[in-house]
């Protein structure tokens, strides 16, 4: 079958590259990897590794396309906010997990609530409120079962899931060698600095204003998703996006299933949040120069675009605060992000974007295409070479990113102007403060609610 613009794995690009290999068999290599999920008893207290292990399986269930299989005590109650299920083995296999006694022994290996063994083919998830990383070479949690939000425990979910598999595609096998992470609430400090811990979180933000509901939009509606609101129809989300979702969108978007093809991505996404009794708000106009908020509508934005020119008319829109991202696009740079937060920072979105710049094409998988197609100059081999490779646990960590800025934000932490990390090499992170230092009233007209309190777990 030719390869289609709409259908076109964007992952499998990746392997392109590396491999410059046809898209059947970089296809073949994304079949061929498996994941195994190993879960001890701590995952019935803790919040935060329970978001750690559904994101692993939401997001490596669309790169391990071989499986993921996962092991785990019987009958945990999920104490994350879930539609009409009270246990966390019912969703691993809504999500895609198979729930099974006696895992591979060959596959890879993550582990929750248990210490990984010394194996390069084992890493353990480890998270708290604000942190969240990965412990290697059996070392051991620096983080008691517990914690209240699920932020840092997405974030740890999908660096984990992008260590294994740069590791087991051999895009980075020096992936995983060494215990990582990140503080969302000092970014600019090693994750496990005492100043690293963060405050105890009780509020949440009232309003967001969704830009743009692709790959990363929708890491931001699954960090939202999983906020434990005291009452979430108390939260008003507006959605803005003109496009439909297409077959190659599963690959990346962490709301998107094979059946959502066709539909518009507001609808679909506003269905998935009022199935978990969000209040929500649908536009399907393009942001451009004439979009601006008005009365009671969100302060505050979330900006998931992928093009610059979209992202130029930013501070115009009247937004109190501004919390953008972008990712890389080639074999290098797909697990990279940045995150910009406006208005009044440094640099203006002009400053930092240029309006003419065009996709970038990838050179080998074009000469691939255009081979395969005998169509040098079509607009099919030219359109999928300028796709950027994608991967949703990459989104995982950048929405994680981008909400852990937001709590910070109502917690009177520091603002950043700028944060810029790859999540292959954490240790190169770099974090700029906004010359304010901290947040003060970014938020203050957008409102928040209260963290709900602890619900007892039910017996079964």
């Amino acid at each position: 079958m030719k390869p289609t613009i709409d259908s076109f794995n964007r992952l499998s690009l990746g392997i392109m590259e590396k491999e410059g290999c046809q898209p059947e068999d970089a296809l073949r290599k994304l079949q061929s990897l498996t994941l195994n999920i190993l879960c001890g008893e701590a995952i019935r207290d803790s919040l935060p590794l329970q978001a750690a292990l559904l994101t692993t399986i939401n997001t490596a269930k669309r790169a391990f396309l071989g499986g993921v299989s996962v092991q785990m005590p019987p009958h945990v109650a999920c104490l994350l906010p879930w539609p009409q299920k009270r246990s966390l083995d019912e969703i691993v296999c809504e999500l895609g997990g198979s729930l099974t006694t006696v895992l591979p022994t060959k596959d890879f290996t993550l582990t929750f609530g248990l210490a990984a063994q010394i194996d390069d083919n084992q890493l353990q998830i480890v998270c708290s409120d604000w942190q969240g990383g990965v412990m290697a070479n059996g070392e051991p949690s620096p983080f008691d079962a517990d914690g209240t939000i699920p932020t840092a425990g997405v974030f740890a979910g999908g660096l984990g899931t992008t260590l294994a598999f740069l590791r087991l595609s051999g895009m980075e096998i020096a992936a995983g060698d060494e215990s990582v992470g990140l503080s969302l609430w000092r970014p600019d400090l090693h994750w496990l600095d005492p100043l690293a811990k963060g405050p105890a979180v009780a509020l949440l933000p009232q309003k967001y204003w969704l830009l743009g509901l692709g790959h990363l939009g929708q890491a931001y509606l699954w960090n939202i998703g999983l906020l434990p609101y005291s009452d979430p129809q108390e939260v008003s989300i507006l959605l803005q996006d003109p496009e439909r979702i297409v077959k190659a969108n599963w690959s990346a978007g962490l709301l998107t299933t094979k059946k959502a093809a066709g539909h518009y991505k507001t609808r679909w996404c506003s269905l998935w949040l009022e199935k978990r009794q969000f209040n929500t708000v649908i536009t399907e106009r393009r942001f451009d120069e004439h979009t601006r908020r008005a009365c009671e509508e969100p302060f505050v934005a979330l900006c998931g675009f992928d093009t610059a020119s979209s992202r130029l008319h930013l501070e115009a829109a009247g937004f109190d605060l501004i919390v953008e991202a972008g990712l890389g696009g080639n074999l290098a740079t797909f697990d990279r992000a940045t995150l910009h937060t406006f208005p009044d920072a440094r640099q203006t979105p002009q400053a930092i974007w240029d309006a003419t710049g065009e996709a970038e094409i990838n050179p080998v998988v074009l000469s691939i295409l255009q081979k395969q197609l005998k169509d040098p100059c079509g607009i099919v081999p030219l359109t999928i070479a300028g796709k950027a490779v994608s991967a949703s646990f990459v989104g995982a960590c950048t929405g994680a990113l981008a909400l852990g800025e937001l709590l910070r934000g109502l917690h009177g932490g520091i603002r950043f102007d700028k944060i810029s990390l790859q999540l292959r090499d954490l240790n190169s992170i770099r974090a700029i403060g906004h010359e304010k230092n901290t947040y003060t009233t970014e938020q203050a007209r957008n409102g928040f609610l209260t963290v709900r309190s602890a619900v007892p777990a039910p017996s079964f």
